[in-house]
């Protein structure tokens, strides 16, 4: 174990000492990441989480008006609120609505009021049909508040604020709770799915590129046979050489992970509730395409060449396991191809843990077929390896 473990050190070094290969490992993971992550949206899928931006003039500034607000808030309108003065100074207006002054004390009195929702010009009309929505679903809850605080008062006399504010506070009887119809699924999208996507092909593209080219280049200067002469067996060469490229998959997955954690707690960035057990999973996917690099820089004698079957390799796989997109929206046929590479088995694994709440105990079919294909390519690379 003790020569294992030792070429596999030295194969780290080597690959560390290689500025490109750490740019390959570490920073163009991220920054691909990041970019396919905020492009995709970096959002949910459901409908019912749309996002609207909403500038509100607030010429009341009474219980009424300021409950009406807070509705709006909790439903995910993002308020801006703005003086009068500040309004008409303002150019980045985009939707404003607009509380009439003695709004609370009519809406309290029982007296007709008016809203004014004003949109600028050219805006998008889908977000301002969800702040519209998100509005008179306010309305109807402001009314409902309202109609409850004037239990008990005579139909002439108006609500008090105090009365108003204690149906406020007060928790509600009746909850409702949605969800998708039909046989409709939400799908992965925007960080949810670059930030495994990119996992998946950089840790299959160092391995398939620097670990086929060194293989490779050290058949043909002669270091393998040189090595053959020290006292190791080959299998304990082949081991060291699997053992060397699964370390440095383990160094960018947990680079990879530790910096989607940060992302998480500081922006929110979607990583899933079990990143640890996600850091297994990349581990495992880490040590089944450590020795198909091996197998590949094995098979020719040209570095370039190995490197360049690699990238070609890695590309493939990638598209065709659901790297790039998510692997629920393409054709039943590619999803069948998607299940004859790894990078399709890792995908569908981690898409259960981040996007769909799977435990790492319920992912057994995907678990069981990242270790088959470990166990066929450790053998491919056992047999492509020549000292001659």
């Amino acid at each position: 174990m003790r020569k294992i473990v030792a070429i596999a050190l030295h194969d780290l070094r080597r690959t560390l000492a290689d500025r490109g290969a750490v740019m390959w490992m570490f920073l163009l993971p991220l920054v691909f990441a990041t970019f396919f992550g905020l492009v995709t949206g970096g959002g949910s899928s459901n409908p019912s989480d749309a996002q609207a931006s909403l500038t509100v003039v607030d010429n009341d500034g009474g219980v009424v008006a300021r409950d009406l607000l807070e509705d709006l808030a909790g439903q995910g309108v993002a308020i801006t609120e703005l003086s009068p003065g500040e309004r008409e100074a303002s150019e980045d207006l985009v939707r404003t609505l607009v509380i009439p002054a003695g709004f609370s004390e009519g809406v309290l009195a029982g007296e007709q009021q008016t809203l004014r929702l004003e949109k600028e010009p050219g805006t998008s009309e889908e977000a301002a049909l969800v702040v519209q929505a998100r509005i008179f679903t306010a309305i109807t809850r402001l009314i409902g508040r309202t109609v409850e605080a004037a239990q008990g008062v005579e139909s002439t006399d108006p609500v008090s604020s105090q009365a108003f504010t204690d149906v406020v506070v007060s928790d509600d009887l009746v909850s409702v709770e949605s969800s998708f119809a039909g046989k409709a699924t939400a799908h992965p999208d925007g960080f949810a799915q670059s930030i495994p996507g990119m996992a998946v092909m950089f840790v299959m593209l160092v391995a398939l590129t620097y670990g086929a080219a060194t293989i490779s280049a050290e058949r043909a200067n002669g270091q393998l046979r040189r090595l053959i002469t020290a006292p190791v067996t080959k299998t304990q060469i082949v081991a060291g050489k699997i053992g060397g490229r699964w370390i440095v998959a383990a160094a960018q997955i947990t680079v990879f992970v530790l910096v989607g954690v940060i992302a998480n707690k500081l922006f929110g960035v979607q990583v899933g509730d079990r990143p640890f057990q996600m850091w297994l999973l990349l581990l495992l996917y880490g040590l089944v395409v450590a020795p198909l690099g091996i197998a590949v820089g094995g098979w020719f004698k040209d570095p370039d060449r190995a490197a360049n079957i690699g990238v070609m390799a890695t590309m493939a796989m990638a598209a065709f396991g659901g790297c790039w997109w998510p692997i629920e929206i393409v054709s039943k046929p590619l999803k069948i191809v998607s299940l004859t590479i790894p990078s399709g088995w890792a995908m569908r694994g981690l898409h259960g843990m981040i996007s769909f709440g799977r435990d790492l105990t319920d992912l057994g079919p995907e678990l069981l077929a990242l270790a088959a294909f470990g166990a066929v390519f450790s053998l491919l690379a056992t047999r492509s390896i020549r000292v001659d």
